[in-house]
Formats: structure tokens, C-alpha cells, sequence
């Protein structure tokens, strides 16, 4: 099988935003799961890596995520959520910030593949997808959002970001466009 040149990105599928006990659970988590699955699937069907970044409360000094927000995720609410199907030992990217490429290694790790490609789902659409794509094409990687499998906290910050990253930072696709012409 030949090796897919890109590599899907599973941004925060994690229980704090994926649980409905979560005082952080983003209600459009449930829609998106069957489509974050479905990618997961194909992408490990096409041999193209996949990341799953998990947000947790910051270590480093001078981190103003502590700053900006009460309550931040820890212990078990920085585990993969239970309904999304993660091989059996998933690519993880633990992350203090918006960035999965902040101080994480994930730039060296897709070079190192010849990953040229990211395509990003999960949470939120806004913050940390949106912050990660960005950072991406700074850094020479080309991002594909995949819309219908990523939320946010309202519509209306899922929807200005993806106006804003469609225009000067990523492509915008569904999980049906991006599994219809998958490379």
C-alpha cells in the first residue's frame, strides 16, 4: 500500500469537550463524532498518519491560557473521548496552547513523514482548529479544514472562522469532498 502525503489532525476529541458532564462539553460534539470517525477511518485506510492533539491545564510559566480561562482540562478530561475510534496506540500531541504546533514537536514529526497536506476536525473551530491551521501554512503545510466535522462553541464563531481561515489560510471541505477526493 502506498503511503498517503497527508495527515489527518483529530483536534481536542477529547472528554472535555466530548462529555455531556463536562462543564466545557460543546454540544455540536455529538454531530461531528460520526464524520471525525469516519476520516479516521479513511485516513487509516489510505496509511496516512493521524494525530490526536489533547488540550490540558499549562505547566510553563508565563502560559496566559491560565490566565484567560478558570478552569482549564485535567487527569481524565485530557483522555481521547470513548466514541471517537483511535487506533490502539494513537499519534498523541499533548498541548498547552490553541496550536497543536506550540512547543509540541508535530512540525518535525510531519516532516519527517513527508507530510505536506494537514487536514484538521474536531474542536473547537474557532480556537484551536483555526489556531492550528494558521500556524500550519506559516510553518509550509498546507491546511484542509473539513467543516461539517468540527464545531465550536456557538454557529456563529464556527462560522467566522471558517470565512476567515477559507479566505487566507486553509481550504474548506466536507468529510464527503475531502473522502471524494482524498489523495
Amino acid at each position: 500500500m502506498r503511503e498517503a502525503r497527508y495527515a489527518l489532525l483529530v483536534i481536542d476529541a477529547q472528554n472535555y469537550f466530548f462529555d455531556p458532564a463536562s462543564p466545557a462539553y460543546l454540544e455540536g460534539s455529538a454531530a461531528i463524532l460520526p464524520r471525525m470517525n469516519r476520516l479516521i477511518a479513511a485516513a487509516g485506510a489510505a496509511g496516512a498518519p493521524v494525530f490526536f492533539t489533547l488540550h490540558r491545564a499549562p505547566t510553563a510559566p508565563g502560559n496566559l491560557m491560565a490566565v484567560r480561562y478558570k478552569r482549564l482540562p485535567r487527569g481524565t478530561e485530557c483522555e481521547i473521548w470513548r466514541g471517537v475510534t483511535a487506533p490502539p496506540k494513537p499519534i498523541l500531541i499533548e498541548k498547552e496552547q490553541y496550536s497543536a504546533f506550540h512547543r509540541t514537536g508535530l512540525a518535525a514529526q510531519l516532516r519527517r513523514r513527508g507530510i505536506h497536506d494537514i487536514v484538521l476536525c474536531g474542536a473547537m473551530t474557532h480556537l484551536c482548529v483555526d489556531t492550528t491551521a494558521r500556524h500550519g501554512f506559516m510553518l509550509g503545510f498546507k491546511p484542509v479544514v473539513v467543516a461539517d466535522a468540527c464545531c465550536s462553541k456557538t454557529p456563529a464563531f464556527h462560522r467566522a472562522a471558517l470565512l476567515a481561515l477559507g479566505h487566507g489560510f486553509a481550504e474548506i471541505t466536507t468529510t464527503q469532498g475531502w473522502l471524494s477526493h482524498a489523495r
